[in-house]
């Protein structure tokens, strides 16, 4: 409604920052600096476990998803189906490498949906509408799968040696 109509009928009609207290205000308006995880080893561990378990075309290759990967013979940033298999390149892996922090809570890594969503829910995770859609139960079943623990290590600040390099890569 207008708020002129609003007025009409009677309703005072205040501005949103008028309204809100000058604190929540301010930390709304500000930007979350991003987590800071370890770049080495989100291409050498990571980045093979979210390719394998959540890349696919169906999953996060999709790009209308809002966490979208890419991926080698999946998502691509050129859209080109001849270049779907090249190697991956550094705007794609720094793609991935920020979506992936996006999901990390800085409060509380062991709650960040990136761990917690891909985990089945009697396991402590939360819904996964991959899971349910598709009935075959969630990327992980259980908090000891390997693949779990990398994510978990990585967002517990693991670090890896800044020559290390992704398997079947040419970083």
């Amino acid at each position: 409604m207008r708020r002129a109509a609003l007025l009409g009928l009677g309703l005072a009609v205040a501005p949103a920052a008028a309204v809100a207290p000058a604190a929540c205000q301010k930390d709304l308006d500000a930007p979350l600096d991003p987590v800071e995880l370890d770049r080495p080893f989100f291409d050498c561990r990571v980045q093979p476990v979210l390719t394998r378990s959540c890349a696919a075309l169906a999953c996060h290759g999709d790009p209308g998803r809002y966490f979208k990967l890419f991926a080698r013979n999946r998502l691509r940033i050129t859209g080109d189906e001849t270049q779907r298999n090249v190697f991956m390149r550094p705007e794609e892996r720094a793609h991935n490498y920020n979506a992936a922090r996006a999901f990390v809570d800085r409060a509380a890594p062991e709650r960040s949906l990136l761990l917690t969503k891909p985990l089945e829910q009697a396991a402590g995770g939360s819904f996964h509408v991959g899971a349910t859609l598709y009935r075959a139960g969630n990327v992980f079943a259980g908090t000891d799968d390997p693949d779990y623990q990398v994510l978990a290590q990585w967002l517990a600040g693991a670090t890896e040696a800044p020559t290390c390099q992704e398997p079947g890569s040419t970083l």
